[in-house]
Protein backbone atom coordinates (compact mmCIF):
# COMPACT_ATOMS: atom_id res chain seq x y z
CA UNK A 1 0.00 0.00 0.00
CA UNK A 2 3.00 2.13 0.94
CA UNK A 3 4.26 1.71 -2.95
CA UNK A 4 0.90 2.66 -4.54
CA UNK A 5 0.41 5.70 -2.76
CA UNK A 6 3.86 6.82 -4.13
CA UNK A 7 2.59 6.01 -7.34
CA UNK A 8 -0.46 7.40 -6.97
CA UNK A 9 1.11 10.88 -6.43
CA UNK A 10 3.61 10.67 -9.22
CA UNK A 11 6.57 9.64 -7.56
CA UNK A 12 9.50 7.43 -9.97
CA UNK A 13 11.00 4.48 -8.92
CA UNK A 14 14.48 6.06 -7.52
CA UNK A 15 12.23 8.42 -5.04
CA UNK A 16 10.59 5.29 -4.03
CA UNK A 17 13.32 3.12 -3.08
CA UNK A 18 14.73 6.05 -0.83
CA UNK A 19 11.74 6.19 0.98
CA UNK A 20 12.11 2.86 1.74
CA UNK A 21 15.35 2.49 2.71
CA UNK A 22 14.92 5.84 4.93
CA UNK A 23 11.94 3.81 6.51
CA UNK A 24 13.63 1.35 6.97
CA UNK A 25 16.78 2.67 8.63
CA UNK A 26 14.12 4.11 10.78
CA UNK A 27 12.69 0.73 11.96
CA UNK A 28 16.18 -0.29 12.36
CA UNK A 29 17.28 2.29 14.60
CA UNK A 30 14.18 1.87 16.89
CA UNK A 31 14.41 -1.71 17.15
CA UNK A 32 16.91 -1.39 20.63
CA UNK A 33 13.98 0.54 22.12
CA UNK A 34 11.40 -1.71 20.76
CA UNK A 35 13.25 -4.88 22.27
CA UNK A 36 13.90 -3.04 25.68
CA UNK A 37 9.74 -2.09 25.83
CA UNK A 38 9.11 -5.74 24.80
CA UNK A 39 11.90 -7.03 27.63
CA UNK A 40 10.09 -4.34 30.31
CA UNK A 41 6.96 -5.23 29.82
CA UNK A 42 7.65 -9.43 30.26
CA UNK A 43 9.13 -8.77 33.18
CA UNK A 44 5.92 -7.12 34.68
CA UNK A 45 3.60 -9.87 33.29
CA UNK A 46 4.33 -13.18 33.36
CA UNK A 47 3.15 -16.06 30.13
CA UNK A 48 0.14 -16.28 32.73
CA UNK A 49 -0.79 -12.78 33.27
CA UNK A 50 0.37 -12.61 36.80
CA UNK A 51 3.03 -9.89 38.72
CA UNK A 52 6.49 -11.01 39.14
CA UNK A 53 9.10 -8.89 40.82
CA UNK A 54 11.17 -6.49 38.19
CA UNK A 55 14.69 -6.17 38.78
CA UNK A 56 17.08 -9.19 39.23
CA UNK A 57 14.75 -12.54 37.83
CA UNK A 58 12.35 -14.00 41.23
CA UNK A 59 13.05 -18.01 41.31
CA UNK A 60 10.34 -19.49 42.79
CA UNK A 61 11.48 -21.12 46.78
CA UNK A 62 10.16 -24.57 47.58
CA UNK A 63 8.01 -23.61 50.77
CA UNK A 64 9.84 -24.59 54.13
CA UNK A 65 7.85 -25.65 57.21
CA UNK A 66 8.23 -23.45 59.85
CA UNK A 67 11.46 -24.36 62.18
CA UNK A 68 9.32 -24.91 66.07
CA UNK A 69 11.08 -22.33 68.37
CA UNK A 70 10.17 -22.88 72.25
CA UNK A 71 10.37 -19.99 75.26
CA UNK A 72 12.02 -21.58 78.44
CA UNK A 73 12.67 -19.99 81.41
CA UNK A 74 16.19 -20.44 82.07
CA UNK A 75 16.93 -20.81 86.22
CA UNK A 76 19.73 -18.66 87.19
CA UNK A 77 22.33 -21.32 88.20
CA UNK A 78 23.34 -18.94 91.11
CA UNK A 79 19.98 -19.47 92.21
CA UNK A 80 19.23 -22.94 92.26
CA UNK A 81 16.42 -23.05 94.97
CA UNK A 82 14.99 -20.11 92.66
CA UNK A 83 12.33 -20.48 89.67
CA UNK A 84 13.24 -19.45 86.10
CA UNK A 85 13.26 -15.44 85.94
CA UNK A 86 11.14 -15.57 82.70
CA UNK A 87 14.62 -15.07 80.37
CA UNK A 88 13.18 -16.17 77.35
CA UNK A 89 15.86 -17.72 75.06
CA UNK A 90 15.30 -19.57 71.87
CA UNK A 91 15.45 -23.33 71.57
CA UNK A 92 17.84 -24.97 69.09
CA UNK A 93 16.01 -25.14 65.72
CA UNK A 94 14.21 -28.28 65.47
CA UNK A 95 14.96 -30.60 62.49
CA UNK A 96 11.71 -30.96 61.31
CA UNK A 97 12.00 -34.47 59.75
CA UNK A 98 9.44 -36.23 62.01
CA UNK A 99 7.29 -38.78 59.98
CA UNK A 100 3.45 -38.68 60.04
CA UNK A 101 3.72 -41.78 62.51
CA UNK A 102 6.10 -40.55 65.08
CA UNK A 103 4.13 -37.14 65.28
CA UNK A 104 0.79 -39.47 66.11
CA UNK A 105 2.77 -40.95 68.41
CA UNK A 106 4.25 -37.82 70.30
CA UNK A 107 0.86 -36.37 70.18
CA UNK A 108 -0.80 -39.56 71.71
CA UNK A 109 2.23 -39.45 74.31
CA UNK A 110 1.36 -35.50 75.27
CA UNK A 111 -2.41 -36.38 75.94
CA UNK A 112 -1.85 -39.45 78.34
CA UNK A 113 0.30 -37.86 80.07
CA UNK A 114 -1.43 -34.30 79.88
CA UNK A 115 -5.01 -36.76 81.01
CA UNK A 116 -2.77 -38.57 84.32
CA UNK A 117 -4.31 -36.79 87.17
CA UNK A 118 -1.78 -38.53 89.55
CA UNK A 119 -2.46 -41.49 91.73
CA UNK A 120 0.58 -44.48 92.06
CA UNK A 121 1.30 -46.41 88.96
CA UNK A 122 2.71 -49.91 88.38
CA UNK A 123 6.22 -49.68 87.76
CA UNK A 124 5.22 -51.07 84.05
CA UNK A 125 2.29 -48.04 83.90
CA UNK A 126 4.71 -45.96 85.22
CA UNK A 127 7.14 -46.66 82.44
CA UNK A 128 4.28 -46.71 80.07
CA UNK A 129 3.32 -43.10 80.79
CA UNK A 130 6.23 -41.59 81.52
CA UNK A 131 8.86 -43.26 79.21
CA UNK A 132 8.15 -41.94 75.64
CA UNK A 133 8.42 -38.30 77.51
CA UNK A 134 11.41 -39.22 79.44
CA UNK A 135 12.49 -39.86 76.32
CA UNK A 136 11.68 -37.00 74.18
CA UNK A 137 12.81 -34.84 77.32
CA UNK A 138 16.62 -36.13 76.79
CA UNK A 139 16.86 -35.73 73.03
CA UNK A 140 16.43 -31.94 73.77
CA UNK A 141 18.67 -31.54 77.10
CA UNK A 142 21.09 -34.49 77.39
CA UNK A 143 19.84 -35.69 80.84
CA UNK A 144 19.18 -39.51 80.47
CA UNK A 145 15.61 -40.97 79.85
CA UNK A 146 16.14 -43.13 82.99
CA UNK A 147 17.73 -40.49 85.59
CA UNK A 148 14.45 -38.38 84.72
CA UNK A 149 12.13 -41.60 85.23
CA UNK A 150 13.77 -43.58 88.08
CA UNK A 151 13.99 -39.70 89.81
CA UNK A 152 10.28 -38.95 88.90
CA UNK A 153 9.70 -42.57 90.35
CA UNK A 154 11.67 -42.00 93.32
CA UNK A 155 10.92 -38.43 94.45
CA UNK A 156 6.69 -39.36 94.09
CA UNK A 157 6.52 -43.02 95.28
CA UNK A 158 5.22 -44.08 91.68
CA UNK A 159 3.33 -41.56 91.48
CA UNK A 160 1.58 -41.24 94.60
CA UNK A 161 2.55 -37.94 95.75
CA UNK A 162 3.50 -35.07 93.65
CA UNK A 163 3.48 -32.83 96.66
CA UNK A 164 -0.10 -31.93 96.95
CA UNK A 165 -1.12 -30.23 93.83
CA UNK A 166 2.22 -28.94 92.81
CA UNK A 167 2.75 -31.47 89.71
CA UNK A 168 6.49 -31.56 91.35
CA UNK A 169 7.61 -34.58 90.22
CA UNK A 170 11.66 -33.91 91.22
CA UNK A 171 11.07 -32.92 94.58
CA UNK A 172 12.06 -29.27 93.45
CA UNK A 173 12.37 -26.09 96.14
CA UNK A 174 11.44 -22.52 95.61
CA UNK A 175 8.48 -20.52 93.22
CA UNK A 176 7.72 -22.37 90.47
CA UNK A 177 5.50 -20.92 87.33
CA UNK A 178 2.61 -21.76 89.77
CA UNK A 179 3.50 -20.40 92.84
CA UNK A 180 5.07 -22.65 95.74
CA UNK A 181 4.03 -25.34 98.23
CA UNK A 182 5.12 -25.65 101.74
CA UNK A 183 4.88 -29.02 103.16
CA UNK A 184 6.71 -31.04 105.87
CA UNK A 185 9.90 -33.24 104.33
CA UNK A 186 11.95 -35.31 105.61
CA UNK A 187 16.14 -34.47 105.40
CA UNK A 188 18.73 -35.93 106.72
CA UNK A 189 20.78 -33.55 108.78
CA UNK A 190 23.71 -34.54 110.32
CA UNK A 191 23.25 -38.09 109.59
CA UNK A 192 19.97 -37.88 111.06
CA UNK A 193 16.64 -38.22 109.31
CA UNK A 194 14.38 -35.15 110.28
CA UNK A 195 11.53 -33.57 109.12
CA UNK A 196 11.70 -30.15 108.42
CA UNK A 197 9.15 -27.59 106.30
CA UNK A 198 10.23 -27.55 103.04
CA UNK A 199 8.94 -25.13 100.35
CA UNK A 200 8.75 -26.65 96.88
CA UNK A 201 7.79 -25.33 93.19
CA UNK A 202 4.20 -25.62 91.79
CA UNK A 203 3.60 -26.50 88.46
CA UNK A 204 0.81 -25.85 86.07
CA UNK A 205 1.65 -29.11 84.06
CA UNK A 206 3.75 -32.41 84.54
CA UNK A 207 4.98 -31.48 81.24
CA UNK A 208 5.90 -28.46 83.00
CA UNK A 209 7.68 -29.73 86.02
CA UNK A 210 9.93 -32.15 83.36
CA UNK A 211 11.24 -29.38 81.43
CA UNK A 212 12.02 -27.56 84.47
CA UNK A 213 14.00 -30.57 86.16
CA UNK A 214 16.02 -30.83 82.57
CA UNK A 215 16.58 -26.57 82.98
CA UNK A 216 18.08 -27.03 86.32
CA UNK A 217 20.25 -30.02 85.92
CA UNK A 218 21.70 -28.56 82.61
CA UNK A 219 22.27 -24.77 83.28
CA UNK A 220 23.49 -24.95 87.44
CA UNK A 221 27.06 -25.68 87.44
CA UNK A 222 26.94 -27.80 90.17
CA UNK A 223 25.71 -30.47 88.11
CA UNK A 224 27.88 -30.17 85.64
CA UNK A 225 29.93 -33.08 86.26
CA UNK A 226 26.65 -35.09 86.08
CA UNK A 227 25.97 -33.61 82.95
CA UNK A 228 29.58 -34.87 81.72
CA UNK A 229 28.62 -38.20 82.45
CA UNK A 230 25.21 -38.11 80.48
CA UNK A 231 26.53 -41.36 78.66
CA UNK A 232 26.59 -43.80 81.76
CA UNK A 233 23.51 -43.21 84.24
CA UNK A 234 24.84 -44.74 87.11
CA UNK A 235 27.78 -42.24 87.39
CA UNK A 236 25.16 -39.66 86.50
CA UNK A 237 23.37 -40.70 89.50
CA UNK A 238 26.31 -40.94 91.53
CA UNK A 239 27.47 -37.14 90.53
CA UNK A 240 23.76 -36.12 91.39
CA UNK A 241 24.64 -36.89 94.69
CA UNK A 242 27.73 -34.93 94.89
CA UNK A 243 26.43 -32.34 93.68
CA UNK A 244 23.46 -32.29 96.64
CA UNK A 245 20.45 -33.00 94.69
CA UNK A 246 19.50 -35.03 97.58
CA UNK A 247 20.50 -35.15 101.36
CA UNK A 248 19.90 -38.79 101.43
CA UNK A 249 23.16 -40.96 101.50
CA UNK A 250 21.65 -43.87 99.59
CA UNK A 251 19.78 -41.51 96.86
CA UNK A 252 21.89 -42.62 93.79
CA UNK A 253 21.73 -46.06 94.72
CA UNK A 254 18.37 -45.86 94.80
CA UNK A 255 18.49 -44.06 91.58
CA UNK A 256 20.91 -47.23 90.08
CA UNK A 257 18.79 -49.67 91.48
CA UNK A 258 15.32 -48.53 90.13
CA UNK A 259 16.92 -48.12 86.58
CA UNK A 260 18.18 -51.28 86.69
CA UNK A 261 14.86 -53.82 88.50
CA UNK A 262 12.62 -51.54 85.77
CA UNK A 263 15.41 -51.72 82.86
CA UNK A 264 14.86 -48.01 82.34
CA UNK A 265 17.66 -47.98 80.78
CA UNK A 266 15.66 -48.49 77.48
CA UNK A 267 14.03 -45.07 77.23
CA UNK A 268 17.75 -43.36 77.00
CA UNK A 269 18.58 -42.30 73.18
Amino acid sequence: MLCASFFMTGCDATQILTAIENIAKGITAAMPAIQQAVGAFQNVVNNDGTAVATGTAAVAQPEVAAQNQANVNVTNPNQEEIAGQNNTTAAPAANNTATPAAVATNTQTEAALANYQGGKLSPAEFGKLFGPVAREASKKSGVPASIIMAQAALETGWGSSAIGNAKNLFGIKGTGPAGSITVPTKEVINGRTVTVQGTFRKYNSWQESIDDHSRLLTTAARYSTAMANRNNPDQFARELLKAGYATDPQYANKLISIMKSNNFYQYNN
